[in-house]
């Protein structure tokens, strides 16, 4: 769902709220088009590199016939597309800027979408050199190309201060089978709280002397309030509790 903050204009400064599975609300700004267009600018770059190696090195030095050289140049149809759905929606320009391709629910980026951000990417960007992209951006006003309301996704601004990490967020696989299923009786404080305490864990300069009986007691709480009972560590247990809380929420979106 989209929330808009900004009395600006679209093209100067908008923002966009995203909820997660579990009602979280994280507002992130929308990518402006000049970081974009720098975006472009080095993919652009590194796929001229990459053509560069292909076409002067490897073509002379294995001696390819036309065949094998169009294969080598392939990778470079499909480059957006390939880095979108491996690379969580960054591209090597957008990793750069700090921006992302975003599902616009909050929900997790699927290869579906960037495909259909990809086709519509000729339209947007490839005909049009841009033009069409950008327009329609502007009006727009929530980080939308043709692609992106064809997808149901925008693209964002990210940094430090807005991650997922920093919020109950865990990408889990849509096969995922909860261990737990009863870690649907947490709420979200709770799960933050355990998420805290696993994170000052396992990190070696924030983690306290105590820090084994401050897993040892978080277990028990969250054993207690989901009558819930298991072998694996603590800290295995915690980590599979908030998984497993994650995925009984996008189970039931």
């Amino acid at each position: 769902m989209f929330a808009e903050k900004s009395t600006l204009p679209a093209y100067l400064m908008e923002t966009i709220e995203l909820n997660t599975t579990q009602n979280v609300s994280l507002q992130f700004p929308v990518a402006s088009i000049a970081d974009r267009i720098l975006a472009f600018f080095f993919d652009a770059v590194f796929m001229g590199l990459y053509s560069i190696l292909v076409g002067v090195f490897l073509s002379g030095w294995l001696g390819l016939e036309t065949w094998g050289i169009v294969f080598l140049f392939s990778p470079l149809f499909f480059y957006h597309l390939i880095f979108e759905i491996f690379f969580n929606g960054q591209s090597p320009g957008k990793r750069i800027m700090n921006i992302r391709v975003f599902k616009a629910d909050g929900s997790q980026l699927t290869a579906g979408r960037c495909f259909i951000r990809w086709i519509f990417r000729l339209a947007d960007i490839t005909f049009t050199s841009g033009a069409l992209a950008t327009l329609i951006i502007i009006i727009n006003g929530k980080g939308q190309r043709l692609g992106d309301i064809a997808a149901g996704t925008t693209v964002l601004k990210t940094g430090k201060k807005n991650t997922f990490q920093q919020t109950l967020w865990m990408d889990v696989e849509e096969d995922y089978q909860p261990r737990f299923p009863e870690a649907e009786r947490l709420t979200d404080k709770d799960v933050q709280t355990i998420k805290e305490v696993v994170q000052i864990t396992k990190d070696p300069n924030r983690r306290p002397d105590n820090y084994i009986e401050l897993l040892s007691n978080t277990r028990q709480a969250i054993e207690q309030k989901t009558q819930t009972s298991s072998r694996m560590s603590d800290l295995d247990y915690l980590t599979t509790m908030i998984k497993d809380y994650n995925a009984c929420h996008q189970a039931s979106r």
